[in-house]
């Protein structure tokens, strides 16, 4: 039986062609909007309404800890009747925040992405958030990124690995502080020190 293998070498060549030209920085969504932590789910609501943005960047005291989407809002208000002048932002929040850096090339945040089971990454420099790129913003980016994402995301679950240089910062999943330095261990995001202590 003789394989045909031209599909396969079609889509190495694209990911490297992508990978070699294509930024993050390049195709992100530069319009970064934030609320406090503390704020209720109704100003969040109506923020994302005014800015007609997706997701909402959550702060506390001025330092990036998490993000809330529609889905989000949906999931937690809409579809549990709650009344969001009830629910603060910390409730309703994803987190830990998970951040890439501008210069991180497309491919690579498509596979933090599926690793995570996200849709929308941070992209930080100089320790603030400069940019968000989202599932739709890399599927825009070429006709054919469609089948080189879906060939990414059956690799990583083949795979499970990530690479620590990934992560520009975010929340350690164990310590719960925000830090730079983060890895995956055991399909957890952690610091060194409670990488040490996996160990």
């Amino acid at each position: 039986m003789v394989m045909d293998t031209t599909n396969n070498q079609e889509t190495n060549d694209s990911i490297k062609e992508i990978e070699k030209y294509i930024s993050v920085k390049e195709v992100m969504t530069v319009k970064v909007i934030t609320t406090d932590i503390e704020e209720s789910a109704l100003k969040v609501g109506k923020e994302m309404i005014e800015h007609n943005v997706g997701s909402i960047i959550v702060t506390k005291k001025d330092k990036a800890v998490g993000i809330i989407t529609e889905r989000d809002m949906i999931k937690k208000i809409v579809a549990k009747n709650k009344k969001p002048e009830n629910v603060s932002a910390s409730m309703l929040m994803s987190s830990p925040l998970i951040m890439i850096k501008p210069s991180t090339n497309v491919i690579d945040a498509s596979k933090i992405m599926s690793k995570a089971n996200i849709r929308r990454l941070a992209v930080m420099q100089n320790g603030k958030i400069v940019g968000i790129i989202t599932a739709r913003d890399l599927l825009t980016i070429a006709p054919g990124l469609t089948t080189i994402l879906a060939d990414l995301i059956e690799m990583n679950h083949e795979q499970n690995v990530m690479a620590e240089e990934e992560y520009a910062g975010g929340i350690c999943q164990r310590c719960g502080y925000y830090l730079v330095d983060l890895a995956t261990v055991n399909g957890r995001i952690l610091c060194e020190s409670c990488r040490d202590e996996e160990d």
